[in-house]
């Protein structure tokens, strides 16, 4: 998802060290705060975790929304006749490196839950039984299939040599 701005049509330009900084908050933030958030309830008078977890998730929300108007972004999801050849060549190995990595975390997550039915009897293994569990999962691989080509192109580029 990339959200082009009327001031920068070609992306907000960004240090590759500032968008992997993003990235890294984005892919740490959400699921620690999904599970501080949605994790069992201890009864305390306060719920500091569900706290710590919304501002947890808040703040990936935030990096996510700087992310949309990267140039990283904008590179990974613009058509192929608003990129040149270099960029066309990045985003094509960046595109088939988040593909691979996707396809085997999907793939990885339904062996999980098979063997999860598998051995119900004998280990207590989590699932996603409430609609807060499945909506946090759906909006997780939403989040991660919208950026990871992004991600991938800005591990990608080299940051600038300082002369």
């Amino acid at each position: 998802m990339y959200v082009r701005s009327r001031r920068r049509p070609m992306g907000s330009a960004m240090s590759p060290a500032l968008a992997r900084t993003l990235f890294v908050a984005l892919y740490a933030l959400y699921p620690m705060g999904c599970i501080l958030q949605l994790g069992p309830d201890t009864g305390d008078e306060l719920p500091i975790a569900s706290i710590t977890g919304l501002l947890m998730v808040a703040l990936a929300m935030l990096a996510f929304a700087v992310l949309a108007g990267s140039s990283f972004q904008r590179q990974a999801q613009e058509p192929d006749a608003k990129l040149d050849e270099r960029e066309l060549a990045q985003r094509n190995r960046a595109t088939y490196r988040a593909f691979s990595v996707f396809a085997s975390l999907v793939a990885l997550g339904l062996l999980y839950m098979n063997l999860r039915l598998d051995f119900a009897d004998r280990f207590d293994l989590w699932a996603p039984v409430t609609p807060e569990h499945w909506n946090a999962l759906f909006w997780g691989v939403i989040i991660l299939s919208l950026t990871l080509p992004a991600a991938f192109l800005a591990w990608e580029q080299e940051p600038p040599s300082e002369d």
